[in-house]
């Protein structure tokens, strides 16, 4: 059995050990989820309310010793512990009680032009949403709590169970949200948790037998898991990587734009899909943008931000991140790119990395089109609208992306023409948190949302119903068939879909007595 054994990034200590759990329990686990599951939405739903209203609770009057155990894994700031992953799990709970009473109520289907007929016939249909039955989440270690949790809460509000698989970079933070469930007194089985690496555990828990698989991660892992998905057919949620571009147009607010940059490029130390990679400015601003955005970035205090609250960036993850980002920076300089700041891993214990600009490089250069998980960014220059969202969609990324200028019909116009699942304007990346919107990418950042109605809707199966009142004997299409059926299925097509109404006085009583069995 392999044994997950965790450090803090930012200073090397022993965080904990932990077994993994044997692929060959996740039958029983699965098991277990479903017997609680069917305990789940047989509850009142008043009554599952109340239990997602205690685990709202428990979140938030835990926040400080739940954003320790992240904090201890990803060595994160603890302000940004609490405003992303907690404030975000908080967010999705809150929405989730708010949505309860609406996510399962009948909604009528129309006929469109067929609807006086179905009248006639007293024939109708409805969606009963209902849940899937099993969730399996697998999530990333940069936000291990605010990402599986939100998550998770939607899915159990939608009745589901979930059986959760956290990275081996942050499996105690995993733990944290079964823990939450239960101390809202949800079922036992409802929120389960794997421990194990990906190669593993997830590819054994995305081909098991579950009801959808709602995977976070990098492009590369996630092709893996849609191969083990597919094996079942299990449909998948993917939320891929990123290489989101920031568009600062000639007449932005420079002081804001720099400073949400500065935030926007080094939150999470980089390692963020929705962090700026890639920043255009406009060719008559481009110098003073520099200046500012060099400066906001110089204030960026390193560290381990637990008990000062001041350290505004933590470190990687791993001394191999740390590696991949030296060897990024080399690549970029070796293609014609100049450091404009950083570019060097520090002296101090963890592993950390500076915040990095890099200027002078070219559109097709790797530190432009390849992905970065680390805080580096690419900055270049434009001259029209059309060359900025050329250049912003030029990428096999698409999830978020920001434009920023003072004319905001200029910057709708402009954000809705660039690829992006979500593009904000004069804002960045912060939307996740706001679970009543929608998340999700494009080509290589993947498909199919979380959050938001459209994440809901992955959530429960809209289960159609169709009511016959048994006017008529028989259908019109039914045996024995002969000439006369179809003589009158063809009427009815040129009646019905080439507009031939006058030979609907004729041939309408034909079909009702056909109908009626004489």
């Amino acid at each position: 059995m392999e044994r997950i054994v965790k450090y803090n990034p930012a200073t090397l200590e022993l965080v904990g050990e932990l077994d993994s759990t044997p692929l060959n329990d996740i039958p029983l686990i699965l098991q277990r989820s479903r017997a609680a599951q069917a305990e789940w939405a047989a509850r009142p739903l008043a009554e599952r309310r109340r239990t997602l209203k205690r685990l709202q609770e428990h979140v938030a009057s835990n926040v400080d010793s739940i954003a320790k155990v992240v904090c201890q894994e990803t060595g994160k700031p603890r302000v940004e512990a609490i405003n992303a992953d907690l404030m975000t799990s908080l967010s999705a709970a809150m929405y989730s009680v708010e949505r309860m009473p609406s996510l399962f109520r009948p909604r009528a289907v129309g006929f469109g032009k067929l609807s006086i007929m179905m009248r006639y016939l007293r024939r109708h249909s409805y969606i009963q949403p209902r849940p899937l039955g099993v969730v399996a989440i697998i999530a990333p270690w940069n936000y291990p709590f605010g990402i599986p949790f939100s998550q998770a809460v939607m899915a159990v509000a939608a009745g589901n169970a979930v059986v959760l698989k956290p990275s081996p970079e942050a499996p105690f933070t995993g733990l944290e949200v079964r823990k939450a469930f239960i101390a809202a007194g949800a079922p036992e089985g409802l929120v389960q948790v794997v421990i194990g690496n990906g190669s593993d555990a997830g590819n054994a828990l995305a081909s098991s037998d579950v009801d959808r698989v709602i995977f976070t991660g990098s492009t590369e892992v996630g092709r893996k898991v849609m191969a083990a998905a597919v094996q079942r057919l299990n449909p998948v949620t993917m939320e891929l990587g990123g290489k989101d571009p920031m568009v600062v147009m000639g007449d932005a607010d420079l002081p804001r734009a720099s400073a949400a940059a500065a935030w926007g490029c080094y939150v999470n130390a980089g390692q963020t899909c929705v962090c700026i990679k890639r920043i255009y400015v406009h060719e008559s601003v481009y110098q003073p943008f520099l200046e500012m955005f060099s400066e906001s970035v110089s204030r960026i205090k390193l560290g381990y931000g637990w008990d000062d609250p001041e350290v505004g960036m933590g470190p990687l993850i791993s001394d191999r991140a740390v590696k991949d980002m030296e060897a990024q920076v080399a690549r970029a300089v070796e293609q014609g790119g100049t450091v404009l700041f950083g570019g060097r891993r520090t002296d101090m214990k963890g592993h950390f990395f500076e915040p990095t600009a890099i200027v002078d490089v070219e559109q097709s250069s790797d530190i432009v089109q390849k992905e970065t998980f680390g805080p580096i960014v690419a900055i270049l220059r434009f001259r029209t609208d059309v060359e900025a969202i050329a250049l912003a969609n030029d990428s096999s990324y698409a999830l978020s992306g920001s434009v920023w200028t003072s004319d905001l019909a200029r910057g709708r116009s402009i954000a809705e023409r660039m690829s992006g699942g979500t593009v904000s304007v004069n804002n960045v990346g912060y939307t996740f948190g706001l679970a009543s919107t929608p998340w999700g990418g494009r080509k290589d950042s993947g498909f199919g949302y979380t959050h938001g109605e459209e994440g809901f809707a992955e959530l429960l199966e809209p289960h159609h119903v169709h009511v016959d009142r048994g006017r008529f004997a028989r259908e019109l299409w039914w045996h024995p068939y002969g000439r006369e059926g179809l003589e009158l299925s063809k009427g009815l097509v040129d009646i019905g879909f080439l507009g031939q109404y006058g030979r609907a006085a004729a041939l309408l009583p034909r079909v009702r007595r056909r109908m009626k069995g004489r």
